[in-house]
């Protein structure tokens, strides 16, 4: 059982990597200079790619400085992806104002016959704060009002939230006020946006 486990989370970490990979490639094949932070420091905290763009300029100020992004990526065979938040850290949105360090970048990795295809979600700052305290305030308070939640357990976010997608889930359930009013696939744009 260990070493099934073992091999699990190794599979896991290197379909991440993969994912990071993918997204540095994607972010330069948009013109813009971009490497991954964990190349020096192992799972650097809340960042995973560094991202400039030179014809950006940072503010009035800094106008010789290029525009940076920091950009975390979150990689799953899954439909429900980990955010790397709790559920109870997701309900807290002054936490989430202060941890998260810009936007996100959310990759699907269906596995097919020779690797896997490959989605790219890419959310603002803001748009991914507001998404998963608003989708984690209906899941607690609403869809599990009557239930014993563990809130330490990991949030997560499904595709069909993250293309704009009114359902909370699958399942049907009321709508939840989802604050993406459209898909955010291929929105590489969001890179630059708060």
């Amino acid at each position: 059982m260990e070493k099934k486990q073992k091999i699990d989370q190794t599979r896991k970490a290197r379909v991440g990597a993969i994912g990071e990979n993918m997204v540095v490639a994607k972010l330069m094949q948009q013109g813009w200079d971009a490497f991954n932070a964990n190349c020096t420091i192992k799972n650097y905290k809340s960042i995973d790619i560094v991202c400039l763009n030179a014809d950006l300029k940072e503010s009035d100020e800094l106008w010789w400085k290029p525009r940076t992004s920091l950009v975390q990526v979150k990689t799953s065979v899954q439909n429900n992806i980990p955010t790397g938040f709790s559920i109870q850290e997701a309900l807290n949105k002054d936490y989430l104002q202060q941890m998260v360090k810009g936007p996100y970048v959310f990759v699907s990795a269906k596995p097919i016959e020779n690797g896997y295809a490959f989605r790219y979600f890419i959310i603002s700052r803001t748009q991914f704060i507001d998404l998963l305290y608003v989708a984690h305030q209906y899941y607690v308070n609403v869809l599990h009002q009557n239930d014993k939640i563990e809130l330490s357990a990991p949030s997560g976010l499904t595709i069909s939230w993250l293309e704009g997608k009114p359902e909370f889930s699958s399942r049907n359930q009321a709508d939840f006020g989802n604050p993406l009013s459209e898909s955010c696939e291929d929105k590489w744009e969001n890179i630059w946006k708060d």
